[in-house]
């Protein structure tokens, strides 16, 4: 039997044990947390410091699927039927036409995007846009518009949708650079194009008159396009720039990720529609050519 004094001496001692025991645990936490929490200061430099220039320009927005196309040239030649894990084409309704799946398709290598106008169900009209987001480089596309007057042929950027929410399905920053073509300006040897810069919010760009071309963009394919930097914008045709516009001192300064659109429809005041009824109006697209912007060659 033990002694009042041999058990508080075991109490003593069990309590100082687990007090011990207490304290290295404690300390051997601190020790580990301070580890975890070096470790991911760790990490975070190192994402901050690699991570590509181009993300510090976007505010708000993840570039989901932009990454990509960062260290790769995206080329479409349509030299087979249309990829849907590239393109989406696009369904229900736009600009009052009525869009279709089957007035987007790829015949003797060439995308061609269908518009008619019938008299029984309106405006059939087409859009195709890119699975993939995009941000800084060049756009070159090979294009020929149709020849009928009173519709629009379009080559556009657009940020509808802010993809690191999904909430909603049209919470982008509206950002758009178009390339608009409206076949009434088309005559013997000479055409115009359409410029335009929008963002929700903003005071747009637009060409107003819009710029002169010294031939009809509906006889034959040309080359048209646009470079975005962090900077500027400049719109070119055949390799020659047409218009800059600079961040500096204007509205918009496009920093959000974006889809490449192409589009085909008509309206009355401005397009100069509707075309004759029933006529078969075609939009052909040869190639399509998205090179970054760190990936050009500046000689």
């Amino acid at each position: 039997m033990k002694t009042g004094l041999l058990r508080s001496y075991e109490s003593t001692t069990k309590f100082n044990i687990n007090c011990n025991i207490v304290a290295i645990t404690k300390k051997l936490n601190s020790v580990i947390m301070k580890k975890v929490l070096f470790l991911l200061k760790c990490l975070f430099l190192i994402h901050f410091i690699t991570a590509p220039y181009s993300h510090a320009q976007v505010t708000g927005q993840a570039q989901v699927t932009g990454e990509k196309f960062y260290n790769e040239v995206f080329y479409e030649g349509f030299d087979g039927p249309i990829d849907n894990k590239i393109w989406h084409i696009l369904g229900g309704n736009e600009h009052g036409g009525k869009l279709s799946t089957d007035r987007c398709y790829v015949e003797n290598g060439l995308l061609n995007m269908i518009f008619i106008n019938d008299p029984k169900e309106g405006f059939l009209s087409s859009a195709i846009q890119t699975q993939d987001e995009f941000l800084y480089g060049r756009w070159e596309a090979s294009l020929k518009p149709t020849d009928v007057p009173g519709v629009l042929n379009s080559f556009y950027t657009i940020d509808w949708n802010n993809t690191a929410d999904k909430t909603s399905e049209s919470n982008g920053t509206k950002q758009e650079i178009d390339i608009e073509f409206l076949t009434k300006s088309f005559k013997d040897n000479i055409g115009e194009v359409h410029l335009a810069l929008h963002e929700s919010g903003h005071k747009s760009f637009n060409t107003n008159p819009d710029l002169k071309l010294d031939f009809n963009p509906s006889t034959d394919f040309h080359v048209y396009g646009f470079e975005i930097t962090p900077e500027y914008i400049e719109w070119f045709v055949d390799d020659t720039v047409i218009h800059r516009y600079t961040y500096e001192g204007n509205s918009i300064a496009l920093n959000a990720p974006y889809q490449l659109k192409l589009n085909f429809w008509s309206s009355e005041k401005w397009v100069g529609g509707p075309p004759e009824e029933n006529v078969k109006c075609i939009y052909q697209i040869d190639w399509i050519k998205f090179t970054p912007l760190h990936l050009l060659s500046k000689d």
